[in-house]
């Protein structure tokens, strides 16, 4: 009799067991949203720091009326004195949006840590791979896309050695460089992302160092629309001067006799 109720108790307690987990596992749909939304971030703020970076850059050789060189992404802004409007509104923009997603990046990371550890089971679930997988390839073929762009321009120079007219100097300051830049913030997310997807969570590390990314960017963005929206240029022109129209002496006197 004993033996019975003992055996009764122990699957009553596994089915309740069993019960929770499913309880747990079925009331994820709100979890897994953040859980898209935190590495569809993972994602989003390196490509725009290196776009940030790229509208500064450029902004600031237009303010100093140099040549534009290469680009960190492949969507280029085209820099000319007339469209400095449009670009500073770009800069701006860009502040806002760091200002914005930086600290909701930090706050999804502090919710979807805690969820996890309060769900076991939730880490073998698709909802929970198929976002880390899919910004793990996204993040590894750009940085591919940047290697591969490194490497272009690096035999294009060996290339062009002893060709008149070729600047390999500009080469590698206009076009190596920001993709050495690419190169490394993705590489850096993409190695995160890697390392999430293994099960060793460094986020606090990664999420620390792209906010405090943004916030040097935002700043940079800020300051440099300030400060192009505020340049004077000097007139060498001058004002205006109306003058009355001088007729000539003959051609009044032709007009008199006519």
């Amino acid at each position: 009799m004993a033996a019975d109720d003992m055996a009764q108790a122990a699957t009553t307690s596994t089915e309740d067991r069993k019960k929770n987990v499913m309880r747990q596992l079925n009331g994820t749909s709100f979890l897994t949203l953040e859980h898209v939304g935190y590495f569809a971030l993972v994602v989003l703020m390196p490509v725009l720091l290196l776009m940030g970076a790229e509208i500064a850059i450029q902004l600031w050789q237009n303010s100093n009326s140099s040549s534009s060189g290469g680009t960190i992404l492949p969507l280029a802004y085209t820099i000319e004195p007339v469209m400095r409007y449009v670009d500073t509104s770009a800069a701006v923009t860009l502040t806002a949006a760091f200002v914005v997603l930086a600290p909701l990046m930090y706050c999804l990371r502090r919710r979807v840590s805690a969820e996890y550890a309060k769900r076991p089971g939730y880490n073998t679930r698709v909802g929970y791979k198929l976002p880390v997988y899919t910004a793990l390839g996204i993040l590894a073929a750009l940085t591919v896309g940047a290697f591969v762009t490194m490497i272009s321009i690096f035999l294009n120079s060996l290339a062009n050695i002893g060709v008149s007219g070729a600047n390999i100097g500009q080469m590698y300051t206009q076009q190596f460089l920001p993709a050495l830049l690419a190169f490394a913030v993705f590489g850096m997310a993409a190695w995160y992302s890697m390392w999430f997807a293994k099960g060793k969570d460094t986020s606090k590390m990664f999420v620390g160092v792209v906010s405090l990314l943004a916030v040097v960017m935002a700043i940079a963005l800020f300051v440099t629309t300030l400060t192009l929206n505020h340049q004077t240029k000097p007139n060498n022109s001058g004002p205006i001067q109306t003058q009355p129209y001088q007729v000539p002496p003959d051609s009044y006197n032709d007009y008199l006799q006519y």
